[in-house]
């Protein structure tokens, strides 16, 4: 069976006599040949249907899961879940088959719906598991994912919330969640997405633009590689690991944790999908290096058909570091490390900006917001720079920053 994954490392080679620690980068790519590896999947279509959806919104949200359910990929079994103050089921878990009737699972969603009193409150955790309760009965090694949308606040108390997305997080189901229009809560989506490993959220404020993000995530949905994976870096006795984070496709700040042998560290990667990759960039320390010394190599662990994988990297993989006196070679600077290390100011920055907003200190919020501009635009993020620009005025805007710092890749096109 061919790989999961494939590895590459990025990093100056050369050390001074006299320094412990350097920066590099991992990247890890998913195979291109999903239909040797890929992952039977289950979707749950968890959709807010409280009373601020009514209109445009609610009209959106009903065109795109009856055209996901007309052009969805084929084998994968989904669900349709709809939430306001209570939670309805309205297209049980039905697996997607080359036969099956789609207009069928049309007519009876649109039947379903009909049938429910909807447009109250908004009970966040209703939702989640009434989808939890139709995914426990899918078994094997599933992919399991959550896509929640909603277009409001949570009104129910927040630990009813939390102990739903724990229990999703048990079954091992990936939240994905969709802030719609302007009037939701970047940090109970964020959270969604952390405690659940799913991909970070995103916000939609144009109905119009619903049923394209829909149709391009379930579609990447249907190619999973791997979800229960972790990245793996192993280091030499003495060495540890001072940070690791994400730096593509979003800067995610983290610990890597060490495992029980002294030379491994794990970090907890989210679901991979055919052709996705990421790259984390982590600082080193060293007890001694010596004149020449591995430092680092990767390897990735998943579940495969209830065994434990592990992949690892070649030697051309490996972070080999050599000792030098020659300060030209020294003071080399790696394109890619130094990008996401600039990438990684850009996060700090757009953090703060959010934080001084949440605390009420609008100076401040400015000032971050103003140093932020400053590193997207130098740094080429076009994304990051236009939402950067509209958020000294608009509400949406500043949400979608809070949500996470949106990078570009510097190891893609390797």
């Amino acid at each position: 069976m061919a790989n999961a994954f494939a590895f590459k490392s990025y990093y100056n080679p050369n050390i001074s006599p006299t320094t412990n620690s350097f920066w590099g980068a991992v990247s890890i790519t998913a195979s291109e040949a999903p239909e040797q590896i890929a992952q039977d999947t289950v979707i749950s279509l968890i959709c807010d249907v409280s009373g601020s959806m009514q209109g445009t919104k609610f009209n959106s949200m009903i065109e795109t899961v009856e055209d996901l359910l007309m052009n969805m990929p084929d084998n994968l079994a989904v669900n349709v879940v709809v939430f306001d103050n209570n939670a309805h089921e309205v297209l049980p878990l039905t697996r997607i088959a080359p036969t099956t009737a789609r207009d069928g699972l049309v007519q009876t969603f649109r039947k379903s719906i009909k049938r429910f009193s909807i447009f109250g409150g908004t009970s966040m955790s209703t939702g989640i598991r009434q989808a939890l309760s139709a995914q426990a009965l899918a078994r094997g090694n599933i992919a399991r994912y959550g896509i929640f949308l909603t277009d409001g606040q949570n009104t129910e108390p927040e630990a009813q919330l939390a102990a739903a997305v724990k229990e999703a997080a048990n079954l091992q189901m990936h939240l994905c969640a969709y802030g719609y229009g302007n009037d939701w809560d970047p940090k109970q989506l964020t959270k969604m997405a952390e405690i659940t490993q799913g991909w970070q959220p995103k916000a939609v404020p144009n109905p119009a633009d619903l049923r394209q993000e829909f149709t391009a995530l379930v579609a990447r949905m249907a190619k999973t590689v791997a979800t229960d994976v972790a990245l793996q870096l192993w280091t030499p006795a003495g060495a540890k690991i001072l940070s690791l984070s994400q730096a593509y496709p979003q800067w995610v700040k983290g610990e890597a944790a060490a495992t029980g042998d002294g030379h491994t560290w794990i970090v907890p990667v989210p679901p991979m999908s055919a052709k996705d990759h990421r790259d984390f960039v982590v600082h080193i320390e060293l007890a001694s290096v010596g004149a020449r010394v591995v430092a680092c190599k990767p390897s990735v662990v998943y579940v495969s058909n209830g065994q434990r994988i592990e992949e690892k990297g070649d030697q051309s993989t490996w972070v080999i570091l050599q000792q030098t006196t020659d300060t030209s070679l020294i003071n080399q600077v790696n394109p890619v490390v130094a990008g996401y290390l600039g990438q990684g100011q850009l996060a700090a920055s757009t953090r703060a900006m959010t934080e001084a907003i949440d605390s009420g200190d609008k100076r401040g919020a400015e000032r971050h917001r103003t140093e932020a501009l400053e590193i997207a635009q130098a740094t080429g993020n076009k994304e990051m720079t236009q939402v950067l620009e509209a958020s000294e005025n608009n509400e949406v805007a500043r949400k979608t920053a809070a949500l996470g710092t949106s990078t570009v890749s510097l190891t893609e096109e390797d």
